[in-house]
């Protein structure tokens, strides 16, 4: 059962017996199980609820929501999109939001990830501040820029399939990657050991998981937002990956580009470039000012498909 307390203490009955605890304090909160006892409580940055001027849901989800708002902090007003859980959520939901605060602060701050702000408690809810994007997510932003199915006149007259151009694509390539890099680095140094399950530690195994799926966005910016893999089936792919079977070079990308797609794509994770040299090896190409994704109006110039049905599977 989820319990509040007049001390704001969220008591939550796990599987094992043992009871979580979730304690707000004047900006800390404490995430233990008992019979261990807390070392610390995580301190959080606070946000007084007088500060959050609620504006319009910008997402949700069964058991959450997320809301764009204005809030004060410091004496500064800034955009943040505010997340918190519905009333009836679980216990387990409760408790891994706290996590998720948790997780947010130990992350620490970095120009390249979307950063904790703040968060708030009120009448025993935990809202969570974070970073606000104005331009929303990257792949419907690469897809408004192909200008030749919003605006035919505009592309014909200036030759080009984007608003955007090659060194802006290269430059969201290598921003996602040096986020990336942190986040592996983070990672990497967290205490995973206890959830091996083979003689990989997991935290090895996921950077090199998420290096293939680097790939696959590299290959998404190249394209302006084309579904990857389209027309395939998941059967199909279970069966043609391990058979060697890749996506097929875009007409409008650089071979040195391509290249850098296949090593995220290597059989053995082992083979994978850590995020570190992706980066490095993007901002050689940003240095070299060539046009490693050519955006002009070429002879039979065809944007790659996008497969809605599947998307939304």
């Amino acid at each position: 059962i989820f319990n509040i307390d007049n001390n704001k203490k969220y008591l939550l009955s796990t599987k094992s017996g043992e009871e979580t605890i979730l304690q707000f304090n004047s900006g800390t909160l404490t995430l233990t199980r008992r019979p261990k006892p807390s070392t610390e409580p995580l301190t959080y940055p606070i946000l007084e609820w007088e500060d959050i001027k609620f504006e319009d849901v910008i997402g949700e989800g069964n058991f959450g929501q997320v809301i764009k708002a204005m809030v004060k902090k410091d004496g500064i007003k800034m955009s943040a999109a505010i997340k918190m859980l519905k009333e009836f959520s679980s216990e387990n939901d409760h408790r891994d939001f706290a996590g998720e605060l948790e997780v947010l602060c130990k992350l620490g701050q970095h120009p390249n990830i979307i950063n904790l702000i703040g968060a708030c408690e009120n009448r025993g809810y935990l809202y969570i501040a974070i970073e606000y994007a104005p331009y929303g997510n990257l792949l419907d932003f690469l897809r408004k820029s192909r200008v030749l199915e919003t605006d035919p006149a505009f592309a014909k007259e200036h030759g080009t399939a984007s608003t955007l151009t090659s060194q802006q694509l290269l430059q969201f390539a290598a921003d996602v990657a040096t986020g990336m890099h942190y986040l592996a680095c983070f990672f990497m140094g967290t205490d995973f050991e206890k959830f091996c399950i083979t003689s990989l530690p997991l935290q090895w195994i996921f950077c090199s998981e998420w290096v293939w799926s680097f790939g696959v966005l590299l290959w998404e910016i190249v394209s302006l937002g084309g579904t990857p893999y389209c027309g395939m089936t998941c059967a199909e792919l279970y069966e043609k990956l391990p058979q060697g079977y890749r996506m097929e070079q875009p007409r409008n990308c650089d071979n040195e580009v391509y290249e850098l797609m296949r090593q995220c794509w290597r059989d053995r994770p082992y083979e994978r470039p850590p995020f570190s040299q992706i980066s490095v090896q993007l901002n050689r190409m940003q240095e070299a000012r060539k046009v490693y994704v050519n955006m002009a109006l070429f002879e039979n110039f065809t944007y790659a498909g996008i497969d809605a049905t599947a998307e939304e599977a």
